[in-house]
């Protein structure tokens, strides 16, 4: 692995927790829910378990292979309702892409989610959906891949990119493969919030 990816991976391995556990504050500080607060209390602990493991790698340079985690996917809300928007999250992080689907309303969006990029470029093709949010690190297919597939077929397709990837280099090659929105971890779900709303209104 050479030093970039070396570098863009752990990039990865910290804004990924990071970004969940400040999305669960500001979602805990605008909403009274007591739902929100117990997944929010667990989901942070998880968190905040990964972003140490992150940092010792970080702090100590610690070679050791990283547990495998399960990939699994969330199914999609139950009931469809046709006045719902339809969005398809792309993330590998189960924790981030859990934080993703509880910041859109189930009230007003419908839901559909893949945790790698050959999962996704399949999940557009049967959901059709109106707005997709794409990780740009992403096994099977990377994220560029993906959102150049998406652009070969559903060339008017919102994309918002969602990263821990700082590079700016990346954000113009996001930019020159059509991304819409270029949205670095940690992201404010309210930030978010408002770059959907501006895309599919």
């Amino acid at each position: 692995m050479s030093l970039a990816e070396d570098r863009n991976r752990l990039a990865h391995d910290v804004m990924s927790p990071l970004s969940a556990i400040v999305g669960y504050a500001e979602l805990l500080g605008r909403r009274d829910d007591r739902a929100l607060q117990l997944e929010a209390s667990a989901a942070i602990m998880t968190a905040a378990k990964e972003l140490r493991v992150a940092v010792d790698v970080l702090l100590y340079h610690d070679q050791q292979e990283e547990a495998a985690r399960p990939r699994v996917d969330l199914p999609p809300a139950r009931v469809a309702r046709p006045t719902r928007t339809r969005i398809l999250i792309v993330e590998d992080e189960p924790l981030v892409r859990t934080l993703l689907r509880t910041t859109l309303s189930a009230d007003l969006f419908e839901v559909w989610e893949a945790s790698d990029g050959v999962a996704a470029v399949a999940a557009a093709t049967t959901t059709e959906p109106s707005l997709v949010l794409l990780d740009w690190q992403l096994p099977s297919l990377s994220g560029p891949e993906v959102l150049a597939s998406l652009r070969t077929t559903y060339p008017q397709l919102p994309v918002i990119v969602v990263t821990g990837m700082h590079d700016p280099a990346e954000r113009l090659r996001a930019e020159r493969l059509g991304a819409n929105v270029f949205l670095t971890k940690p992201f404010s779900p309210l930030e978010l919030l408002a770059a959907v709303e501006m895309l599919v209104a």
